[in-house]
């Protein structure tokens, strides 16, 4: 039985059950692993020529690594930094990949009404320097930290895929919504290559594909607080993340915070929970997932998505769980 851990906690199909998927069986299972993106991805698919298979997991490895050397804010010299230190008010044109996720997580920010934004790296790395030193920054460096956030800082041409920056010093950060995407990339790569069934996996992310052979679909089991694995149930066909802070957190001042940003204190959450998003692709979930877990009224995202799934739970007892769609069944 393939079962898959990811962390916190998920316990739903994907879609309601089907007949079994009219695409020709692939009995041979493959599976190959990538650090990626501070991370380890992990390719399982089906064929019955695995030297083709292996070939075709690389290639879709590759064009996900040179999504994450685009995309991440680590290296000064990645194109997503070398963008914000570009000239003010200069369209700037970008790679292909990285217009999308910007555009994409542009969209996101508006429909979350700011709760997910990608422009909060100065409050990120402030967080990044609280882990490393266990200082919990001052009230002056977080109001200066928050004078360069905003999503309203950039400005997008979709024809020409140039990107305008507006405001000095601004950092970006795509962690909230990378993975998901590079997840979505992998996995079209290889269902464009005829490897329907097929699991992507990135941490909290997954994204899943026609079942295995003889099987109703993926058996997925995700972690609780408490660490003990769910059971499983077959997912096929959709995207599934999960965000909280089981892993990143830092203790600071006798308080634990999350690694999730609240942009009203400029902090990390110190109320411990965790969010769960289905739909059909990873760059949604992903995103959607860390605004569930930051929002004091998860159900509101349902009105841009209303064929979601959601889940958010609390470690404290006392709080009750949000369920919604699949979950609440």
């Amino acid at each position: 039985m393939i079962r898959i851990l990811i962390p916190l906690i998920l316990l739903t199909s994907c879609q309601e059950k089907t007949s079994a998927p009219t695409s020709p069986q692939k009995e041979i299972r493959i599976e190959a692993e990538r650090p990626l993106m501070g991370t380890l991805f992990k390719i399982i698919t089906h064929t019955d020529d695995p030297k083709a298979g292996y070939l075709a997991m690389e290639e879709a490895f590759d064009r996900a690594s040179k999504f994450a050397t685009a995309a991440t804010d680590y290296d000064p010299e990645s194109e997503l930094n070398l963008l914000t230190q570009s000239p003010l008010n200069t369209p700037i044109k970008v790679s292909p990949h990285l217009f999308q996720v910007l555009l994409l997580a542009q969209k996101i920010t508006e429909e979350t009404e700011a709760i997910f934004d990608p422009t909060y790296g100065p409050l990120t790395h402030l967080w990044r320097e609280t882990r490393r030193t266990g200082r919990i920054p001052s009230e002056e460096e977080l109001v200066e930290a928050r004078s360069r956030c905003g999503i309203h800082h950039l400005k997008f041409d979709d024809e020409k895929e140039t990107i305008t920056v507006l405001l000095e010093n601004m950092q970006l950060d795509l962690g909230g919504i990378a993975k998901g995407y590079a997840a979505d990339l992998i996995f079209h790569h290889l269902h464009k290559k005829g490897y329907t069934q097929t699991l992507v996996s990135a941490a909290g992310d997954l994204r899943l594909g026609d079942p295995p052979p003889k099987k109703d679909g993926w058996n997925i089991g995700l972690r609780t607080f408490h660490l003990a694995p769910t059971a499983s149930l077959p997912l096929k066909n959709c995207a599934v993340s999960t965000s909280g802070d089981l892993y990143q957190n830092v203790t600071a001042g006798g308080k634990k915070y999350s690694h999730l940003i609240d942009l009203r204190t400029g902090l990390g959450l110190t109320t411990r929970r965790a969010a769960s998003v289905i739909l059909p692709h990873a760059k949604l979930t992903d995103p959607l997932a860390t605004a569930a877990c930051l929002s004091d009224a998860p159900k509101t995202l349902l009105e841009h998505y209303p064929t979601a799934s959601l889940r958010v739970i609390y470690e404290d007892p006392e709080i009750p769980p949000i369920t919604t769609g699949l979950f609440a069944q």
